[in-house]
């Protein structure tokens, strides 16, 4: 796609199959509303039988990733962009991408700017916030030993929004944190 020798000499080469595929990503792009995905995880025995071994005893941190990990399948939902609904579906029956005879242009219903994607309209919360908490595998194992004393308190966050949350005594401020000069192993420093 590109020669890169040197700084001076970088270009980009373009053909008829970059410009096919930059459409086919254009298309993708613009015709799925990608920040609504929703997805569901099936069990591993819907994977080949062969797999099930491997599939079943995945060990990982994460329970999201745990669990794509462990899935014998999944169905995915990537919602249709309003007014791609033909392109879509002309895509799904024949695997071409089209856009409704001519490519699209600025002002046709089947062009998106990405400047109207930035200003798409972000949703609104709906009541208050709460406490959540996640499973983690970032422990600290020794306490004292990286300089912060963690004493029985979560991470601090900003605590001048409380009245955002529903149990504004459950929010886990910075006063159970102090910074000390612990080095690894809880040994004391010495000067040079």
């Amino acid at each position: 796609m590109y020669n890169n020798d040197g700084f001076t000499t970088s270009e980009v080469k373009t053909t008829a199959r970059l410009d096919t595929y930059a459409s086919f990503v254009k298309f993708m792009e613009q015709a799925f509303e990608w920040e609504n995905i929703s997805y569901n995880f099936y069990p591993f025995y819907w994977a080949n039988r062969g797999n099930w071994k491997n599939l079943y005893n995945t060990v990982e941190g994460d329970s999201l990733f745990h669990s794509f990990l462990q899935s014998g399948m999944a169905r995915v939902i990537a919602p249709v962009r309003p007014g791609f609904e033909d392109a879509v579906q002309f895509y799904l029956a024949t695997g071409l991408v089209w856009g409704g005879g001519q490519v699209p242009v600025i002002g046709d219903p089947l062009f998106l700017s990405i400047v109207d994607e930035l200003r798409e309209i972000k949703g609104e919360p709906e009541g208050k916030a709460w406490i959540t908490r996640v499973p983690t595998s970032l422990t600290i194992l020794q306490a004292g030993s990286i300089g912060l004393d963690v004493g029985d308190e979560a991470l601090p966050c900003d605590c001048a929004d409380q009245d955002e949350f529903e149990d504004p005594s459950e929010i886990p401020c910075d006063n159970g944190f102090s910074v000390e000069d612990s080095v690894l192993g809880g040994g004391e420093t010495t000067e040079p």
